[in-house]
């Protein structure tokens, strides 16, 4: 006789994120509302071979009430599930960058009764966080700001454990082979998907030492996309994936340049 596997052994964090955008779809279509277009959970696929075992589990089986900060957050899919797994959620986010001013992030939060904070803040000039964070989530952002490296090192200062996401390069638009180089392409205005505030597509390796510059060590990585990839061509786009953990000497951060 066969024992049917139960519903527990077969939970993934791909599929509980994946019955929660179900439920967030049906909220989303209850509110007139221009939500955000992209299935932000999606990401969930990606995070999930690098994710240390307290997040799984976190996510599997509900975390034990930590404090999650996620910054660019969109309409704040992937925040509002580790919300609704017991963790403490607060977004970051700049209103004017956002797609709909943040009021997707407002009215999800009503409608799942959050009692978080939304940070509105353009973090390319400077931001001050009040808590200390178990995790910052940073997906798809950081080729969006001007300062790259100041926004990591303020979230080393307040957050011990990073998932972050990005496009990176491994060729410059004519077709030179900068794979094995420690350097980033500084994209035009509109130069990549008619996006103005696209500026930055970095090589895995200057990624690495960017993040090892600001403050982070990186635990796990994964790179999904085109193999040779490049900073404008749509069709041969490549994502990185990383999960860090911070520096023990993260406060010496301010203090000097040794890292």
């Amino acid at each position: 006789m066969t024992t049917q596997a139960t519903s527990l052994d077969q939970a993934t964090p791909t599929r509980i994120a994946a019955e929660f955008a179900d439920e967030l779809k049906t909220l989303k279509a209850s509110a007139a509302l221009n939500w955000y277009p992209h299935q932000i959970l999606a990401n969930v696929t990606h995070l999930e071979p690098l994710l240390p075992d307290w997040i799984r589990a976190g996510l599997l089986e509900g975390f034990q009430n930590q404090r999650v900060l996620d910054i660019g957050a969109a309409d704040g899919d992937l925040g509002y599930l580790f919300a609704r797994k017991g963790c403490q959620v607060d977004f970051l986010e700049n209103p004017q960058t956002n797609y709909n001013d943040c009021q997707g992030i407002r009215k999800l939060g009503e409608l799942l009764h959050w009692r978080g904070e939304l940070i509105e803040h353009d973090v390319d000039r400077g931001f001050a966080l009040k808590h200390q964070y178990d995790l910052a989530i940073c997906l798809g952002i950081l080729y969006h700001l001007r300062n790259p490296m100041l926004v990591l090192m303020e979230l080393a200062a307040h957050a011990e454990n990073l998932v972050l996401s990005t496009r990176v390069c491994t060729q410059f638009p004519d077709g030179s082979e900068i794979g094995d180089w420690s350097c980033a392409y500084f994209l035009e205005t509109r130069e990549s998907n008619d996006d103005p505030t696209n500026y930055w597509a970095m090589t895995p390796k200057c990624l690495r030492r960017v993040l090892k510059r600001s403050g982070w060590t990186v635990v796990t990585e994964r790179i999904y996309g085109a193999e040779k990839s490049s900073p404008v061509d749509p069709s041969a786009d490549a994502r990185m994936f990383v999960y860090c953990k911070r520096v023990p000497n993260w406060r010496d951060l301010g203090n000097h340049h040794d890292f």
